[in-house]
């Protein structure tokens, strides 16, 4: 089932690589091609061949992409999580397929079923959130899931995530008091660089008054 569930987000990736990078460069492509020809730079036929030749090239190009960014991230997973010392994010296959293909409700029921049976998975929620405040237009309830992450004792990286919502969700809403609250909040208990952003930001609304 590992194998199997790595092997699902392989291709969801592909597909979103496809999807995002196909079009746009065979359309540039071929734009380009007969741009030439139009200018007299090129005969009409080259145009014609190259536009054909085109489809590969972008195949080539999805496939590289997606080699590289794979390759990116395993680094940097690696990196971050000790080569294996502490175990990567889970992922979820399904709902990864589902969210490509633009199915933003189901892929949200399957991670609401899914933590009615694994209620401490804070990756999941954390990923539920993200969900319905960028695609499904449910802030309140994004709240709520960011929330819930910071009370059931998470882990660092799932804390960080939980705040980073937060202050993103109040931004967006507009909402200075509770925004205010999570700022200092953060620079508090983050003093590095980002705690350093969060408090000068923070010094800014309080300086707006």
């Amino acid at each position: 089932m590992p194998a199997l569930s790595a092997d699902l987000a392989e291709r969801a990736q592909l597909l979103k690589i496809a999807v995002w990078f196909g079009p746009a460069a065979f359309i540039m492509l071929s734009g380009l091609w007969f741009f030439l020809a139009n200018q007299g730079t090129i005969p009409a036929w080259v145009a014609v061949v190259m536009t054909v030749l085109d489809i590969p090239l972008v195949v080539v190009g999805v496939l590289a992409i997606h080699h590289a960014t794979s390759r990116a991230s395993s680094g940097f997973v690696n990196m971050l999580y000790a080569v294996g010392d502490i175990a990567p994010p889970r992922t979820y296959p399904r709902q990864d397929v589902m969210i490509v293909r633009g199915q933003y409700r189901e892929a949200a029921e399957y991670f609401r079923d899914h933590l009615i049976v694994e209620p401490e998975d804070n990756e999941a929620r954390l990923r539920l959130a993200d969900l319905l405040e960028h695609h499904l237009n449910d802030p309140a309830e994004a709240e709520r899931l960011y929330l819930e992450v910071r009370r059931l004792q998470p882990e660092p990286g799932h804390e960080v995530r939980a705040a980073n919502g937060l202050i993103d969700l109040y931004r967006k809403q507009g909402r200075r008091d509770r925004l205010m609250v999570e700022l200092a909040r953060f620079a508090d208990r983050y003093p590095g660089t980002a705690g350093a952003a969060a408090a000068r930001l923070l010094r800014e609304l309080k300086a707006e008054g």
